[in-house]
């Protein structure tokens, strides 16, 4: 029998290929859900906020030390950063095309990763099994549905790409992939011990040679290292974070504290992918020492599974290579190296694979056991029956545990439930508070809403009262209540401890620093301009920064100025409103309506985007100015479609 008739028959007929369509069909049937859901997370950050994505011409700076002096988000994931800025010149700011993209992505992924056991040699239903498992496991929903955590799976994407090149032979296709994936994320670092394990342990088809072992693993890890030495060119190191971030735990406590709570985390990992509970989008970083039980017990269950899984490396290839696979592509994300968050549910993407590989390798066997016990006509479905029911549970509870992503609000209330003593989920919980408070309130509303906001900040502080978050949540509580100096007290807090991402803080700075009571004028209007000047000078691509400058200057009454960085924050961000309605107050306090009216016309989406209450207060203002400044032009000066109209 040809192995398309043995593949054949073992689907019941149906051909391989469009068993591997179907699967990755049921795949984006649950996923679809997530076109519906907002940017979360550091969506923000990376995405919306990041103001190099709109400056392509800038490029090439990414690969030298001014990416790091200009505070370019992720600029030691090069590869990331040059595929949202093209993905920004493609889909712009639009949600559901970027969760579409996550989407296509993730099923990139499963169907690399089928075609590449395939060419291993193993059987059509392992590997169309293994693509779903992968596909619908419930701890890949971070991973999924927080757009800017996608580079988990760019990198496996790649990653897996490149260890199917080399299982084919062709080692430059695997050199570029794999520096391709791990330009994405250095997680994709340990697939060359992957693809070792896979072609060496040989569990479907005769060992190649040792010379082939060696050409793909060296054109494999070829890749690696010409990250590493880009990120030690940069960094002059390989933590990319810092020795003095105090946001990576081990920075704080020593190494050894964070390895030995590490060792109950990767088992909790292994627990999650088994038996889908406890996921979380929101865990917090503690230490621990080697002599706890918990730290004892999971030493000795991952010591075990570690030594049956190079006891089966002769007899059981395939459980070995499911075991020390999933070992050694956890290495990265293992706190061994410096990382800012302990655990998170998205490190597991890519060590999933070999797990999912020996979860469906064992159900299989189960299923081929119960079919022998059932009648004839049933020995399919038996035969397909544990693998089905362990993929519509996983798939069930990945669509209850991707429902937590679909906005910040939602997200950052599951956050503080299921993660109390998280200082970032109060931080972030005390944030929203104030921003949602309507600036039209009635005043017992503002400070029930204000109380409210100041016990998520206490909280938060009481947590970790060594990171900047609470410090900002303090500082834009006491900006909403118009207390400046303890405004700027804790904008100063914050950061004293803040290793990066600081533009809102220096924004925070400037703003508040012209309201500070009992200081003279002149002294208020250095410091704003002192802050500014700083702040610019290290995120030069900050819209929010910008926006801010050009409000400052208005206030200062350099016009020139602000017009200058509310031109530029519409450059970096042309979908926020912000500086745009900014900017036309500004040109209508200086009696230009006119060059108001062509702004408009320039900037459309931006218009069209703010608050229809802001737009409408605006045009009145807009023909106000017309009637004093241009009487003649009010016709032609507002065109139909952008004021004429306007509710």
């Amino acid at each position: 029998m040809s192995p398309a008739s043995a593949a054949s028959d073992a689907l019941g007929g149906l051909s391989p290929r469009l068993a591997l369509l179907g699967v990755l069909a049921l795949i984006a049937l649950v996923h679809l859900p997530l076109l519906g859901f907002q940017f979360v997370y550091d969506d923000g950050w990376t995405l919306v906020a990041n103001g190099f994505l709109r400056a392509p011409g800038d490029l090439a700076l990414l690969f030298s030390p001014e990416a790091l002096a200009r505070h370019v988000p992720d600029a030691f994931r090069p590869g990331l950063v040059v595929f949202d800025l093209l993905t920004y010149q493609l889909l712009g700011l639009s949600s559901t095309l970027h969760h579409a993209l996550s989407i296509a992505l993730h099923l990139g992924v499963c169907a690399v990763l089928a075609r590449w056991l395939r060419v291993l040699g193993a059987p059509v239903d392992l590997a169309l099994g293994t693509a779903a498992l992968f596909g619908l496991l419930a701890l890949h929903a971070e991973a999924v549905a927080v757009v800017s955590y996608r580079e988990d799976l760019l990198a496996a994407l790649l990653g897996l790409a490149a260890a199917l090149a080399a299982s084919r032979g062709r080692w430059l296709g695997a050199a570029l992939l794999s520096l391709g994936a791990c330009a994405m994320k250095l997680s994709a670092g340990a697939l060359p011990a992957l693809w070792l394990l896979a072609e060496g342990l040989s569990p479907w088809r005769p060992r190649p040679p040792v010379a082939r072992l060696a050409r793909g693993a060296l054109a494999l890890g070829l890749g690696v290292a010409a990250v590493l030495v880009y990120t030690v060119a940069l960094y002059g190191a390989l933590d990319p974070y810092g020795a003095d971030n105090l946001r990576v735990y081990s920075h704080r406590v020593g190494l050894g504290p964070v390895l030995a709570a590490s060792l109950p985390i990767h088992l909790s990992y292994l627990q999650q992918m088994l038996v889908p509970w406890g996921l979380s989008p929101e865990y917090t970083d503690h230490g621990a020492t080697f002599t706890d039980p918990a730290t004892l017990l999971a030493g000795a269950a991952l010591l075990a599974l570690a030594g049956y899984g190079l006891a089966c490396a002769r007899r059981r290839p395939l459980v070995a290579l499911a075991i020390l696979g999933a070992f050694a592509l956890a290495l990265p994300t293992s706190n061994l190296f410096p990382m800012p968050n302990m655990r998170a549910d998205r490190f597991m993407y890519l060590p999933s694979v070999p797990v999912c590989l020996g979860l469906v390798a064992l159900l299989l066997a189960a299923g081929r056991w119960l079919s022998r016990h059932v009648p004839e006509d049933m020995r399919l479905v038996a035969r397909v029956a544990p693998l089905a029911a362990l993929v519509v549970v996983q798939g069930s509870v990945r669509v209850a545990a991707a429902a937590v992503y679909r906005d910040n609000s939602h997200l950052w209330g599951v956050a503080r439930e299921r993660a109390p003593d998280s200082a970032r989920a109060h931080a972030a919980l005390g944030e929203l508070v104030v921003r949602n408070v309507p600036a039209d309130a009635p005043r017992e509303d503002k400070a029930l809403a204000f109380a409210r906001a100041e016990a998520h900040c206490r909280n938060a502080e009481r947590h970790d009262p060594r990171y900047e978050l609470p410090q900002l949540c303090f500082a834009r509580l006491a900006a909403a209540r118009e207390d400046w100096p303890a405004a700027e007290r804790r904008y100063r807090a914050a950061l004293a401890v803040s290793p990066d991402r600081n533009a809102g803080i220096f924004a925070g700075l400037a703003e508040v620093s012209l309201d500070l009571p009992a200081t003279p004028e002149t002294t208020r209007t250095d410091l704003a301009r002192r802050h500014l000047a700083e702040g610019l000078a290290s995120y030069p691509y900050s819209p929010e920064l910008h926006a801010t400058a050009g409000r400052i200057f208005h206030r200062l009454g350099d016009p020139e100025q602000a017009q200058v960085h509310y031109r530029r924050s519409l450059d970096l961000a042309p979908e926020r409103p912000e500086a745009l309605l900014a900017n036309i107050n500004l040109l209508l306090d200086l009696g230009r309506p006119t060059d108001a009216t062509r702004l408009l016309l320039q900037e459309k989406t931006a218009w069209l985007a703010a608050d229809p209450d802001d737009r409408t207060a605006l045009v009145a203002r807009h023909r106000d100015a017309l009637r004093l400044f241009a009487p003649s032009m009010i016709l032609s000066a507002d065109p139909v479609g952008v004021l004429a109209h306007e509710p």
